[in-house]
């Protein structure tokens, strides 16, 4: 099963309903395995687009190691068979899988859509009412050393779109 980078301590939204689904498989009577992702390259330019007002596009304060989703399957069949760099390390509850390098959503999002041809402003926001503010903006998405590192960059995969 796929699921996402340190939603453990998350209390709200799309976050806190995977750690709920997480949670149920991980209690029901069937033998899961469980592989944690970074947010997905194919998901920036549609977040980015929801956050369009005018000529300013309102991105959340983001820290991430985004990965490409084929990236991520290629995780879970190499999770599922055992024949891959992506694996469960001991004294860890599962595996993870992400992108290269550490990015900025917001930079990324900039990217995203000066390639769509937007011509915004990227203001960057920081919602003091979202209760998962502070694991969005400190890293806690981040993968965790024993993660496996799986390419492109944001950057290569946007340009092999074009």
């Amino acid at each position: 099963m796929a699921s996402i980078i340190g939603i453990d301590a998350s209390i709200a939204g799309y976050n806190a309903a995977k750690l709920a689904h997480e949670q149920a498989v991980l209690a029901g009577p069937l033998p899961v395995r469980i592989l944690r992702a970074a947010q997905f390259h194919e998901f920036v330019a549609e977040l980015a687009s929801w956050g369009i007002q005018g000529d300013v596009c309102y991105v959340p304060r983001m820290r991430t190691q985004l990965i490409a989703a084929r990236a991520v399957a290629e995780g879970l069949v190499d999770l599922a068979t055992g024949d891959g760099p992506v694996t469960e390390s001991p004294g860890t509850p599962f595996a993870e899988v992400a992108g290269p390098r550490e990015e900025n959503l917001a930079a990324m999002a900039e990217s995203a859509l000066a390639r769509r041809g937007l011509d915004v402003r990227i203001e960057e926001v920081s919602d003091p009412a979202n209760p998962d503010r502070d694991i969005f903006e400190n890293g806690a998405l981040l993968p965790s050393p024993h993660a496996t590192l799986a390419g492109p960059t944001y950057r290569d995969w946007l340009d092999a779109q074009a």
